[in-house]
């Protein structure tokens, strides 16, 4: 695409061409979990063809998380820079084509290499996908918007585990790869017919020291976390990691383009706090999915089938309320919104710590589809709040910032889950371990409740004034 075809406004969208932007954004919200949650349903078909040990297979996840944290605030500030649409189509044209490539890979070491590559180039996704639907809408429709890439995002991680399921036992795990490149391209067919351009610093330079700085902080916070349980390297790792994060947020505070401008958090609690208050939500929620299949099927017997189709009440309801919810946030102040989802939300991981070996399936359906519709009510609301809280030109940085306390939070959602494992003795998921891993269980939901307190404490400092 040509620089001299391209129109250089900001301005709102309407007609044809915001209907094939929106639904480009919505294809890639969904494409996204829906590949990332389908492809550990494949897991054990790679260690059948490779002959990988589980180590080698855990990075097929691990990788891509640590792909995506690694560049994910440096790339938001590039958007900034070079405009939402042309980096974002750049990101989808290389995660179409390293997808393909997943599908020819002939050992582990290779897949791996390629899932870390295409974490990186998510970055170039997550940050200005956000930001280029709420360049292009109007301010009142912003909520809803982005209620509706919610509700995307969390039918691909529904029906990624099922969807992939079938094309593994039909196919063939490659094919999950080949599915998710040819879906990627008709997102950018629907971008290819707009031309309109949006900003958010044009003519800024890019923080070179900052973006090296973070590049090093970010993999070693991460890696520190998966660790921390299994060696001292682990804590000293984190150590480093939190070192230099803070070195990071020096250089900013000096830096006269930031890769994250610190001045956004002064004197603007909403953003402030929403941001942590995210970050919050997802250490308390993400591994929600993980041990409840461990307690429907290690605890009560369920084959995988049946606690899957369980554990799909949970993100079905936050598929069909999210939008609703970002509406309502369009009327009521998101802040408010947010922070009854987060109660709701901390009431069920309440619920959760209760479980035992007699409790009823009826009941735990139940407690998962009131998690879910407290995670709608939080999502979307919070997200809006913290979009609303930003002048234009730092759309690309906050969305960007949103998705690294994503990322952050369910890094410490897992590390926390090991930790707990570890230190209730469950030394195996065979179901010889039950009474140990019940307790788990139990006391991980009681610590993930707790978090969501401490959530509802930066809501309510975060609404304070509005």
């Amino acid at each position: 695409m040509g620089e001299n075809k391209t129109v250089v406004t900001n301005e709102i969208l309407d007609g044809k061409a915001a209907k094939r932007l929106f639904l480009a954004v919505i294809i890639t919200s969904f494409i996204g979990p829906f590949a990332g949650a389908g492809i550990n349903v494949a897991i054990p078909q790679l260690a059948a063809e490779f002959g990988a040990s589980a180590n080698e297979l855990s990075w097929v996840v691990f990788g891509f998380l640590l792909g995506s944290s690694m560049f994910i605030l440096p790339t938001g500030k590039l958007a900034d820079i070079f405009g939402y649409r042309r980096i974002y189509t750049i990101g989808l044209w290389l995660f179409a084509i390293t997808f393909f490539l997943g599908g020819v890979v002939n050992s582990v070491f290779l897949l791996n290499g390629l899932r870390f590559v295409q974490g990186c180039i998510m970055s170039l996704i997550f940050g200005p996908g956000m930001a280029l639907l709420i360049s292009s809408h109007s301010p009142h429709e912003r909520g809803r918007i982005i209620g509706y890439s919610a509700a995307a995002t969390y039918s691909g991680l529904s029906l990624g585990p099922v969807i992939c399921g079938f094309l593994c036992e039909l196919i063939g795990w490659r094919s999950i790869f080949a599915v998710t490149g040819g879906i990627v391209l008709i997102s950018v067919w629907l971008l290819s017919g707009i031309k309109q351009e949006w900003y958010g610093d044009k003519g800024a330079a890019l923080d070179i020291k900052g973006s090296l700085c973070y590049l090093v902080a970010a993999p070693l916070v991460l890696c520190g976390l998966s660790e921390i349980t299994n060696s001292s390297w682990g804590v000293c790792l984190l150590a480093a990691g939190i070192f230099a994060m803070l070195l990071f947020v020096w250089i900013e505070s000096r830096a006269q383009y930031p890769c994250l401008d610190i001045s956004l958090f002064r004197g603007n609690p909403v953003f402030a706090f929403s941001n942590l208050a995210a970050m919050l939500h997802y250490s308390s929620t993400f591994a929600l999915s993980f041990l409840m299949s461990l307690y429907l099927q290690v605890i009560l017997g369920f084959s995988a089938a049946m606690a899957g189709g369980i554990i799909l009440f949970q993100p079905s309801v936050m598929a069909l309320l999210s939008p609703r919810a970002g509406a309502l946030s369009d009327k009521i102040a998101p802040g408010r919104v947010a922070s009854v989802g987060m109660a709701i939300t901390a009431a069920g991981l309440w619920g959760m710590s209760f479980l035992t070996e007699a409790t009823p399936v009826w009941l735990v359906a139940a407690l998962l589809m009131w998690i879910g519709f407290g995670f709608a009510l939080f999502s979307s609301p919070n997200n809006n709040a913290i979009m609303g809280a930003v002048q234009p030109k730092f759309y690309g940085t906050a969305s960007s910032l949103l998705a690294t306390m994503r990322l952050f939070g369910q890094s410490t959602s897992m590390a926390l889950v090991t930790m707990i494992m570890a230190m209730c003795q469950v030394h195996s998921l065979s179901g010889s371990d039950n009474a140990q891993l019940l307790s788990a269980i139990q006391t991980a939901f009681m610590i993930f409740g707790s978090i969501s307190i401490a959530g509802i404490v930066m809501s309510l400092v975060r609404n304070k004034g509005n």
